[in-house]
């Protein structure tokens, strides 16, 4: 097999941790005939062979931590990123890497995009946010930066794009994919046994971000299950910044768990009765739940447990859900009417097996982390020009 040599110059970097690191982890730690040279400026804790450190402007990288934090990176994704890219250019003239890799976020796509232009390199990029809509920028500078990153659409050789709405959204290109977020290793059949059927509690996991965009929903959450009999909920992921009282309220109550290693959260997945994905409601972050799609849903059909979505009708999550009638919807932003729809699924057992059913068929077709692998390594060699 051919030695494949790719030149990752981007803000997303393969760390085994978690969300979009450690998609990118799966997918370069499981590429046969790898050698994998990084360009970033933050290289703790990498998958790499080759480390290619950039050095961010003194000023600027300072200013970050100041009041002008917006200003300079209205500078940063506008106007140019502002490091010394001669390594970049060296170790390019050197070692002449078969193409060029990035993800849509952060910075560092700005200067892949460049280079790959610059030498003629193809170039390989992974859409798996609005960049534009998140991006720490003023308003006035979303319309330059959303130019720019529907330049780097068009100007990729290869485009992955997260979900049909993305690829919808970006528009026409000759060359993309859907590339879903891969999963974890499927569980062994003793793992994905249901170890709650005698319990009496209908237990609810949530496993992800409980800040940001996500607090709010899981506070309404909260509050609507005081007093509701039945039903137990789990929240586990990094801690949120919410007041030091509640958390410790809920750590008492046994209903947040913190930030566990992956075994120990395989194990609370798989001892639940459902499993709860969140889409936000606020129309600010329409385009992002248009575009994006949840990678603890994939996670989570590997499970055989019931997933439930609350979102809105437009989600990603809710129209994949709709097309293969495989999770639970729930589109009012009403807590209260989640809790019934979960008290509902309590008290139908067929309706339970028929979605564990459903997860185990999109685990097994969808979702299945080989055959994402599998789609991910053939067509990078594919845009290499060498045989896989």
């Amino acid at each position: 097999m051919n030695v494949l040599r790719v030149l990752l110059i981007s803000s997303a970097l393969p760390r085994d941790t978690t969300a979009g690191e450690i998609i990118l982890y799966r997918h370069f730690s499981q590429v046969p005939g790898l050698n994998l040279a990084i360009a970033t400026d933050d290289s703790q804790g990498v998958l790499a062979e080759t480390i290619l450190e950039l050095k961010p402007h003194r000023l600027l990288h300072r200013m970050t931590i100041t009041r002008f934090s917006r200003w300079t990176h209205d500078f940063y994704q506008c106007l140019h990123p502002f490091f010394n890219y001669k390594i970049i250019r060296n170790y390019i003239k050197s070692c002449k890497p078969d193409l060029i890799f990035t993800v849509a976020e952060g910075i560092h796509w700005i200067a892949a995009q460049k280079i790959s232009q610059n030498f003629n390199i193809p170039l390989v990029t992974i859409f798996h946010d609005w960049w534009p809509d998140l991006a720490p920028v003023h308003s006035w500078a979303k319309p330059t930066l959303e130019r720019r990153f529907k330049q780097l659409y068009q100007q990729s050789t290869l485009a992955f794009c997260v979900s049909e709405g993305m690829r919808q959204l970006l528009g026409n290109h000759p060359n993309v994919e859907i590339l879903y977020p891969i999963p974890d290793c499927p569980l062994t059949a003793a793992e994905g046994s249901n170890f709650v059927s005698k319990q009496k509690l209908f237990k609810l996991v949530y496993a992800g971000s409980i800040s940001g965009i996500y607090a709010p929903m899981i506070q309404q959450l909260l509050a609507a299950l005081q007093g509701v009999q039945g039903l137990q909920l789990n929240l586990f992921g990094r801690s949120p910044n919410w007041e030091n009282d509640l958390i410790q309220e809920l750590k008492e109550q046994r209903i947040y768990g913190g930030f566990l290693p992956r075994d120990l959260l395989r194990q609370e997945l798989s001892q639940a009765s459902a499993l709860l994905v969140t889409i936000s409601f606020d129309k600010n972050n329409r385009r992002w739940a248009e575009t994006s799609f949840p990678s603890k849903l994939v996670e989570y059909c590997q499970y055989n447990k019931p997933i439930i979505i609350w979102g809105p009708d437009y989600c990603s999550a809710v129209r994949w859900a709709r097309k293969y009638q495989s999770a639970l919807i729930v589109t009012s932003p009403l807590a209260h009417n989640l809790v019934q729809a979960i008290q509902e699924l309590a008290a139908r057992p067929e309706e339970k097996t028929r979605l564990k059913k459903k997860t185990i068929e999109m685990a097994q077709v969808m979702f299945n982390p080989e055959k994402i692998q599998q789609e991910f390594v053939s067509r990078i060699y594919e845009v290499a020009g060498l045989n896989y």
